[in-house]
């Protein structure tokens, strides 16, 4: 009994000396939090869109991409949307059905309620592919100062030139940052 307390004691004596110098060691921020997210997120209002496309098919499938956002911002309607949108449109967002008629109702629904602004920073367009970088503002509130959603859309082309398949990446757009770049402009620049 004996050996085994003063094993305990001297486990206990040595112990508190580390974990007096852990807690007194500072460490490095880690976290943004930690960092300071001390930038204002902007969130460009004058901007150009940049296409990225090598062809001219691939120029006019990226206009009609910026189209899509124009009738979802103005005039989401299902017959709207079955001119750029395949019947059997299979959807991956994990909140809207398959189909053309579905993506109308969600953004009908915004567009009846407030003042919906679709941005259209970049598109990307390969062949039967395409990728979007938009920024979708009042989708569901009608705040003036609103940052809104970033979002990447990826678009999969059918042979008869309708959009089959979506997936997308959304996330809100903070009022901070721990950088001062944005989430949309382009600042690299070639030497």
């Amino acid at each position: 009994m004996k050996v085994m307390y003063s094993l305990v004691l001297f486990g206990l004596l040595t112990a508190v000396p580390v974990v007096a110098a852990a807690q007194s060691a500072p460490r490095p921020p880690t976290t943004s939090q930690e960092q300071g997210l001390n930038h204002r997120n902007t969130v460009p209002r004058d901007f150009e869109t940049i296409i990225i496309a090598q062809t001219e098919a691939d120029r006019a499938r990226a206009a009609q991409i910026i189209e899509i956002y124009e009738v979802l911002e103005t005039a989401p309607t299902p017959e709207n949307m079955r001119r750029y949108i395949s019947e059997r449109y299979i959807q991956h967002n994990t909140l809207i059905p398959d189909g053309p008629v579905p993506l109308a109702m969600m953004f009908s629904s915004s567009v009846a309620q407030y003042p919906v602004e679709i941005d259209v920073h970049k598109v990307m367009v390969s062949g039967d592919w395409a990728m979007a970088h938009v920024n979708f503002r009042n989708l569901s509130n009608d705040d003036p100062n609103d940052l809104g959603t970033a979002a990447v859309d990826i678009y999969l082309y059918d042979a008869d030139g309708m959009v089959a398949e979506h997936w997308d990446v959304l996330q809100g757009v903070p009022t901070h940052s721990a950088n001062p770049n944005g989430m949309f402009l382009k600042l690299f620049e070639e030497e």
